[in-house]
C-alpha cells in the first residue's frame, strides 16, 4: 500500500532542503568597505583648506612634490603651479592639512626655502640634497586668509618673536641691506628687516628689529649710526680711524648708543622713528630742536673751518659748527663771514636739553664778562680750525644781540689771524716812523762833525806838540772821529734796513776773525 502511494504520480515525494546561512566570504568585502569609509573620513578630516600664493617665479617648486613646512613639520603640499593673468608672476595652489587651518591668518608669511647668500649669511644649504620647499611662518593675527603674496626673501625676524621694532631714516644707504647686523658695544642686538627707498624725497627707510634683551637700551634720545667698513676722518682733532666688527667690515653694520653727556630719556616705544647717521661724529651734530643756535661774524678768512667742527669752551666741547654760509646774514656792509654754531645745553648746565633758557643765560653772562669767539688751529698738519670760546682781557663791553633772527656772539681774532693783526700793527707803526727825517738829521750831524774836526785840526796846528792844549785837542778829534764813524754806520744801516730801529740790525753774515794766540817757545 505504501509502495503504491510512493509510486503514484499524483502524490510526488517532497524534497527537504536545509536553511540558508550567511557565507563567511562576505566578511572580506564588508571589512574593505568599512575600512575604505574610515580612510575616506580620515582623509577628509585631515584635509584642510586650499590656498593660493603668488610668487615672482616658480623656481624650485614642483606640483605634487614640493612640501609646505612649518617648523620642520609638513602642513601641506603643492597641488598646482600656473601663471598669473598678467603673466608677471606665478600662482601656486597648495592643499593644506587640517591642523594648518589656524595658521592661515592675515599676517602669515610664506616663502620658498632655497640656497641663499646675503648679509645674514648662508642659508638653505640643506635643500641642495632634499630640494626646495615652502616655509610658512604663522602670524599673530586671528583673521583668516586664503590668498597670500609670497616673500621673495625669507623674513629676518619671524612674526611673534619678542623684541622692539623701530624705523630708521637716512639719506645714504651706505651698504645697509636686509639682514645687516645691529650691534651694541660689539654684541649682536638685532637685524635690519626691510629697506625702502622714497624717490620723492631721496630718503631711505629701514625697518629694524631689536631683540628683547637689548630693547630696554633703546631710549628716546638713542643715536644710531653706520659702522660699515673703515671710518677715517681728518678734522680739528687730528686723524681718527674707527673699525667695527669683522662682520660689519665685510657685510656692513649699524650700532647704537646714548649721546655723550646726554640725560636719561624714557624707553622707546614699538615703532619709534630714529635718524641713521653716517658716522659717530655725525651724531655729535646736535639738532636744532635740542640746541641753541648762535651766529658768529668773522672779518678774516675761515679756510679750514668745516661743518661739524667742534665748538669748545676752555677745551671742553659744548657744541658744533652747523654751517658756514653768507645766507645766514641778509645784509652786512662789512662783508663778514657768518658762521652758525649750535650749543648743547646739557654740556654747560645740568638741566635737560629741552631747557635752553639756562644755556642762553650762561652765554649772555659770559659775553658781558668778556667771553669772545675766535678761530683756533686744531691740527697744524691738516690746517683744520675750530671755534674757541674764552674770556679776553681788556675786551670792550658787549652783549648778546639779535641779528636776522640769530643771537650774535662777538668775535675776536685768534690763532693765525691774531698773528696777522699784530704783524699788520707793527708794520703800520714802522711805516709811521720819521725815517727820512732821521736820515737827513744824521747826514747833517755828520757834516757838522766833519767840519768841526777840520777846524780843530787847523787850531791844533798852531800849538806845540808837547803842550797840554795840543794833547787835549788831539783827544777831542779822536772822539769826534769815533762819533763820525758811528753816525756814518747808523746812516748806512738806516738806508739799507729801515726797520733796524725796531728789530735791530741782526747778526752780521761775515764772521769776526779771532786772533790766534802766539806760540811760546824758542825759534830754531
Amino acid at each position: 500500500m505504501a509502495e503504491d502511494v510512493a509510486s503514484d504520480p499524483a502524490h510526488p515525494r517532497p524534497i527537504v532542503r536545509p536553511a540558508r546561512r550567511l557565507s563567511p566570504i562576505w566578511i572580506i568585502p564588508i571589512v574593505a568597505a568599512l575600512l575604505g569609509a574610515w580612510l575616506a573620513w580620515k582623509y577628509y578630516e585631515a584635509r584642510g583648506p586650499a590656498i593660493t600664493v603668488s610668487f615672482e617665479t616658480a623656481e624650485g617648486i614642483v606640483a605634487g612634490k614640493t612640501p609646505v613646512m612649518c617648523r620642520s613639520v609638513t602642513v601641506g603640499t603643492v597641488e598646482n603651479v600656473g601663471l598669473t593673468g598678467d603673466l608677471k608672476g606665478v600662482v601656486v595652489t597648495m592643499q593644506m592639512t587640517n591642523q594648518a587651518t589656524r595658521l592661515l591668518t592675515s599676517d602669515t608669511q610664506i616663502w620658498v626655502v632655497r640656497p641663499r647668500y646675503g648679509a645674514a649669511g648662508i642659508s638653505g644649504l640643506s635643500t641642495l640634497v632634499s630640494g626646495s620647499y615652502i616655509e610658512l611662518a604663522p602670524g599673530i593675527s586671528h583673521a583668516p586668509r586664503r590668498d597670500f603674496v609670497g616673500l621673495e626673501q625669507p623674513p629676518v625676524t619671524p612674526k611673534g618673536v619678542p623684541g622692539l621694532h623701530v624705523t630708521l631714516f637716512t639719506d645714504e644707504a651706505g651698504g645697509i641691506a636686509p639682514g645687516t647686523s645691529i650691534t651694541y658695544k660689539g654684541l649682536s642686538a638685532g637685524r635690519i628687516e626691510t629697506r625702502i627707498f622714497y624717490p620723492e624725497n631721496g630718503k631711505v627707510e629701514f625697518s629694524a628689529f631689536i631683540s628683547a634683551e637689548y630693547a630696554p637700551l633703546v631710549r628716546a634720545n638713542t643715536k644710531f649710526w653706520n659702522v660699515s667698513g673703515l671710518d677715517v676722518q681728518v678734522g680739528a682733532n687730528g686723524l681718527q680711524l674707527r673699525t667695527g666688527t669683522l662682520e660689519s667690515l665685510l657685510m656692513g653694520g649699524i650700532t647704537f648708543g646714548q649721546p655723550a653727556g646726554g640725560t636719561s630719556a624714557p624707553p622707546a616705544s614699538d615703532g619709534a622713528t630714529f635718524s641713521l647717521y653716517e658716522s659717530l661724529e655725525d651724531t655729535k651734530k646736535f639738532s636744532m630742536r635740542s640746541s641753541v643756535p648762535y651766529l658768529l661774524l668773522f672779518t678774516g678768512g675761515v679756510r679750514g673751518l668745516s661743518d661739524g667742527a667742534p665748538v669748545e669752551f676752555r677745551g671742553v666741547r659744548i657744541g658744533t659748527v652747523n654751517g658756514v654760509s653768507f645766507r645766514f646774514l641778509s645784509n652786512d656792509p662789512e662783508r663778514r663771514v657768518p658762521v652758525l654754531i649750535q650749543v648743547d645745553p646739557t654740556f654747560i648746565t645740568n638741566l635737560p636739553s629741552e631747557n635752553t633758557e639756562a644755556a642762553e643765560n650762561f652765554v649772555a653772562d659770559a659775553v658781558r664778562n668778556g667771553m669772545r669767539a675766535s678761530l683756533k688751529t686744531g691740527n697744524l698738519l691738516t690746517g683744520q680750525l675750530y671755534v674757541d670760546l674764552d674770556f679776553q682781557k681788556d675786551a670792550p663791553a658787549a652783549t648778546v644781540v639779535e641779528l636776522d633772527g640769530y643771537r650774535l656772539i662777538p668775535t675776536t681774532a685768534g690763532g693765525l689771524g691774531e698773528l696777522q693783526d699784530k704783524a699788520t700793527a707793527l708794520l703800520d707803526k714802522l711805516a709811521g716812523l720819521p725815517l727820512d727825517e732821521t736820515v737827513r738829521n744824521a747826514t747833517t750831524a755828520l757834516e757838522s762833525i766833519k767840519a768841526m774836526s777840520e777846524n780843530l785840526s787847523k787850531t791844533a796846528g798852531g800849538f806845540s806838540a808837547d803842550s797840554p792844549v795840543y794833547k787835549q785837542l788831539t783827544a777831542t778829534m779822536r772822539e769826534l772821529d769815533e762819533t763820525l764813524r758811528s753816525v756814518r754806520a747808523l746812516a748806512d744801516t738806516l738806508e739799507q734796513k729801515p726797520n733796524a730801529l725796531i728789530f735791530g740790525k741782526g747778526k752780521s753774515a761775515r764772521p769776526t776773525p779771532t786772533p790766534t794766540p802766539a806760540r811760546r817757545g824758542r825759534r830754531e
